[in-house]
């Protein structure tokens, strides 16, 4: 798997795209370079994530989805919450 990095910062944007081979997904921080994993997909796709996974110690995050950015936060009750 290759990865790319500089940066880190409280609020990350994250990207994930995938076909049959490849999957890419890149977290950057406000005004910084994006972190970049590619890797082959396992044969049945991952559909469940642990959001410490997700949020690595942040509070928020930016999600792309058919080119809109939503905010997806964790609440101070430790709820999610999904803005566009």
């Amino acid at each position: 798997m290759e990865r790319k990095s500089k940066g880190q910062g409280p609020i990350a944007r994250m990207t994930l795209t995938a076909n049959s081979q490849k999957r890419r997904l890149s977290i950057t921080s406000s005004g910084s370079s994006p972190h970049v994993l590619v890797g082959k997909l396992p044969p049945q796709a991952k559909t469940e994530f642990d959001s410490r996974d997700l949020f690595s110690g942040l509070r928020q995050i930016q999600i792309l989805h058919n080119e809109d950015t939503y905010r997806l936060s964790i609440t101070k009750q430790g709820k999610l919450i999904l803005t566009k």
